[in-house]
């Protein structure tokens, strides 16, 4: 429904069979065409875009910057990293919104935000734990937020296809591997686009805080 979920999942679990780099490079091409979907089937929302440019256009420079560094930076760090600003979220959640300039930025903290996401996501292919409480800061209506979320994985997504072929990250045989994956990504899409409207604000925004406690708890694993 949102795309979140999609690299979350198989980012992981492909890497459990390879390297980090190969399944960050085969998700890229998946994540671009499912998150494309999503931006033109919600695209009445597109009005919010204007608001959140320093976020996306920073975002799009972090992914170029981060698809540079994709073999040459420790993901325990990254991992690390992610945690403390999911982990801040949550706490922010639970007890006030004492966070608010940092969830909520607008101009360069907004831009400085996109830019670390951005680099997450090229140098790790998961940008949810920025992305997502990012935008669950506003108190989004689901397809709003779902929107929003695909923007970004998008600008993001397309930054790494672009220095990933730029970089030669892109073998032919991940370009097939990574093309055929696209089709099980649009599937899925398609499913959550069907049942976005479904259901109601309350439970919507009840299971992002749940899955964002079980992000929290995956990052920590992995790092200790």
């Amino acid at each position: 429904m949102t795309g979140i979920g999609l690299p979350l999942v198989a980012v992981p679990a492909i890497a459990t069979f390879t390297s980090v780099e190969e399944a960050v490079v085969l998700m890229i091409i998946p994540t671009l065409g499912s998150n494309l979907w999503l931006v033109a089937a919600h695209r009445r929302f597109a009005g919010l875009v204007r608001a959140h440019l320093p976020f996306l256009i920073a975002g799009f420079l972090g992914g170029i910057f981060g698809t540079f560094a994709l073999a040459a930076i420790d993901d325990r760090w990254l991992k690390l990293a992610l945690a403390a600003w999911l982990a801040m979220y949550l706490l922010q959640f639970a007890f006030g919104n004492f966070l608010q300039s940092v969830f909520q930025a607008k101009g360069t903290a907004a831009a400085a935000v996109g830019f670390t996401g951005g680099a997450i996501q090229g140098a790790t292919g998961v940008s949810a734990h920025i992305v997502a409480p990012y935008f669950h800061g506003r108190n989004l209506a689901a397809e709003a937020y779902a929107f929003l979320v695909a923007c970004a994985f998008l600008t993001f997504s397309a930054a790494q296809l672009m220095t990933a072929t730029g970089t030669q990250l892109f073998s032919p045989e991940r370009l097939i591997l990574g093309t055929v994956a696209l089709v099980p990504a649009l599937l899925f899409t398609r499913v959550g686009i069907r049942f976005a409207g479904s259901i109601s604000q309350e439970a919507f925004q009840k299971l992002l805080i749940a899955l964002f406690v079980l992000m929290e708890i995956k990052l920590l694993a992995d790092v200790f």
